[in-house]
């Protein structure tokens, strides 16, 4: 669709290159506004209530249960690891090199 419309084309590995920059760039602008792991209004994790309290409706497998907050946090360690971010949740150096965003200005957290 890409092609048609605009003539230029990608193959699907630069799609996802794209992608994964685009990606960045947005978590690069959340930081810069104030982004952190662990403030559940502006943050990379959920209300205290998924936690604490109990699911009172959805799904019959879901009701009465609540998130592991220990286990919630091993899924961040491992997703910031994946994406190439540190424990803070902020891109290393080599991953803003490799996506080629070391001059990018809002890296300057």
């Amino acid at each position: 669709m890409i092609e048609l419309n605009t003539g230029l084309e990608f193959t699907p590995r630069e799609l996802w290159d794209i992608a994964e920059r685009a990606n960045m760039m947005e978590r690069l602008f959340n930081l810069r506004e104030g982004l952190t792991r662990d403030d559940p209004r502006k943050g990379d994790t959920l209300n205290h209530r998924y936690f604490d309290e109990p699911c009172r409706r959805g799904a019959p497998g879901v009701v009465g249960l609540k998130i592991d907050r220990a286990k919630f946090d091993r899924m961040i360690d491992e997703f910031y690891a994946h994406k190439g971010l540190d424990q803070r949740g902020v891109p290393k150096p080599e991953t803003l090199q490799r996506l080629g965003l070391e001059h990018e200005p809002s890296k300057r957290i």
